[in-house]
């Protein structure tokens, strides 16, 4: 039912799980293949690279900057994907010291009308805290494909 949700113009944001329960229990939870890994980042202040700058979900509703991720706390994100397929669009990189970049702490795929989101990054250690950053990113993943709604109904905000 999630997926029909989607394919009418929903945005759907899955949020981080262990490989080892997606394998087991989760296997059609993502509309297209995706491979769940142990990859995470530790350093709550460790390199983010925004790789996707065009993309509406570091546009809009908020402009998402680096210094969106200061004050992270703990640490970055986990349990991200290391393979997916090509119709994901993967939004950052990022890497502790002395680590490969990792690419998969937030995808996004069209699906339907709408989007199929995947974040393996930290909100729940983020939101409690507080960190405006993690809030502008996370309005951001709702409010993929609405701009467009927002300018077609003339909604003043």
């Amino acid at each position: 039912y999630l997926f029909d949700y989607v394919e009418n113009g929903g945005n759907l944001v899955i949020q981080y799980n262990t490989a080892g329960r997606w394998s087991a229990q989760f296997d059609d939870i993502a509309p297209y293949p995706l491979k769940l890994s142990r990859d995470r980042v530790t350093d709550e202040n460790s390199s983010v690279q925004i790789i996707a700058k065009d993309h509406e979900l570091v546009n809009y509703p908020n402009k998402i900057k680096l210094s969106d991720f200061d004050g992270w706390v703990q640490e970055r994100g986990l349990y991200f994907p290391n393979e997916w397929d090509d119709k994901f669009t993967p939004i950052l990189t990022m890497r502790d010291a002395d680590e490969s970049e990792k690419a998969g702490s937030l995808l996004i795929a069209p699906y339907g009308k709408g989007n199929y989101i995947y974040t393996g990054l930290s909100f729940f250690r983020e939101l409690p805290a507080g960190v405006s950053g993690a809030y502008k990113l996370f309005a951001n993943m709702l409010s993929v494909g609405k701009e467009n709604v927002e300018e077609e109904t003339n909604i003043k905000g």
